[in-house]
């Protein structure tokens, strides 16, 4: 796939925006995918997107179905997979250039039997830059209730896990960290 690999991205990117659309909770968000669609759309040249469709279809990526006079692309769970390792790559907390004085924590709480699934959450906070706090409690200064959301919704953690937004006392050492 390596000809069809930045197409083949695009076209997940499309079908992983989909999925994302499903989990934005903000309006803000959902006019972001919608845009970043209609741009990635636009850039794709047709006769290569069919070829790939076609390479994604024989990896099992996606599956063709016919709807009364037209084609779809259905993403599949392997496609799905995918597409989700995709957007948690992607995932990026913004910094902000003045800081609004408010602690962004995740607090969770996920049973021994998911530590794989625990484990990776743990790393995905650490890779969006939070700081560990306590085992589990992570801290960062920085808006990213939409980020955390995503992460949460796609690990499956609704649950487990939850993001509160404060201000806390003696905050020295996590000001020092974040160098505030």
């Amino acid at each position: 796939m390596a000809r069809y690999s930045k197409l083949a991205t695009q076209i997940l990117s499309l079908l992983a925006n989909g999925l994302l659309l499903g989990y934005a909770r903000g309006q803000k968000q959902r006019k972001e995918l919608l845009e970043e669609s209609d741009a990635i759309w636009r850039s794709i040249d047709r006769e290569q997107l069919f070829h790939a469709l076609h390479i994604l279809k024989m990896r099992k990526l996606i599956k063709i179905v016919q709807k009364a006079d037209s084609e779809r692309a259905l993403i599949t769970p392997e496609g799905k997979a995918r597409a989700q390792k995709f957007i948690l790559e992607g995932l990026e907390i913004k910094k902000p250039k003045r800081w609004d004085g408010k602690w962004r924590l995740v607090i969770y709480d996920i049973p021994e039997p998911r530590k794989k699934i625990r484990d990776g959450f743990r790393q995905h906070l650490k890779r969006l830059g939070f700081s560990e706090f306590q085992k589990s409690v992570f801290a960062i200064p920085y808006p990213c209730e939409e980020e955390v959301a995503t992460l949460v919704n796609l690990m499956n953690l609704k649950d487990n896990a939850r993001y509160l937004e404060t201000r806390l006392s003696n905050d020295r050492n996590l000001r020092n960290e974040f160098s505030i």
